[in-house]
This record gives structure tokens, sequence and C-alpha cells, in this order.
């Protein structure tokens, strides 16, 4: 019998990282607790942590509600998480000045 490959977890995909930090950002933009925030969707407050330190995964709907909870709005939340997941993983050389990319500098010793 042939080998499966073991299914893909969105906890362990970079963008479950963007998506957390997000909501997290967003309970903390509204001013609730962790607490608050569970207490609302019917959950325990280490649901909330597990969600925002990404230990654990996310599914759409919770998601919807959580979004709902802070007082969010949900196009503007997808929107924004587009945003951020475009904008992807930056390299180093974008940081550099301009004008540090035409050419090698002379160092003062």
């Amino acid at each position: 019998m042939p080998r499966r490959e073991p299914k893909p977890s969105s906890v362990h995909r970079p963008e479950h990282a963007v998506l957390a930090a997000l909501l997290r950002e967003l309970r903390l933009a509204a001013g609730l607790t962790q607490v608050e925030a569970a207490t609302e969707i019917g959950l325990d407050q280490s649901s909330i942590s597990d969600f925002e330190t990404g230990d654990r995964g996310l599914e759409l709907l919770v998601v919807r509600d959580l979004v709902h909870v802070y007082g969010g709005d949900w196009l503007a939340f997808v929107a924004e998480l587009e945003a951020r997941l475009s904008a992807g993983m930056k390299p180093a050389s974008s940081l550099l000045r301009k004008s540090t990319l035409k050419g090698p500098r002379s160092r003062k010793v």
C-alpha cells in the first residue's frame, strides 16, 4: 500500500502567523481581553491564546465570528489579510538605501 503524505495543516504555513497576528491586533484595537472575546463566542481563554500564538488552527467561521465580536468589518479584514500576505517577506536588499545598490562604497577605517 502506498504511503500517504500528511495533510497540509494551515498551522504550519507562514500565512497562519500573519492571520494570527492580525486577529490579535484587531482584538487589542477593540479593547477586548482574551477572556471577553472567548466568552462572546463560547470558547475558553486558552483557545483565543492558542489562536493568537499560532498553536491552534483557525476555522474560517471562527475567524469570521471573532472579527464580528471585535467590531470589525469582515470584507475589510479579508482585504487587509490579503494585502499583508501579498506583501510577503522582503529581501534584506530592499532595506538598503538606493545609493548603496549602485556599487561598492569605499570604507573609512
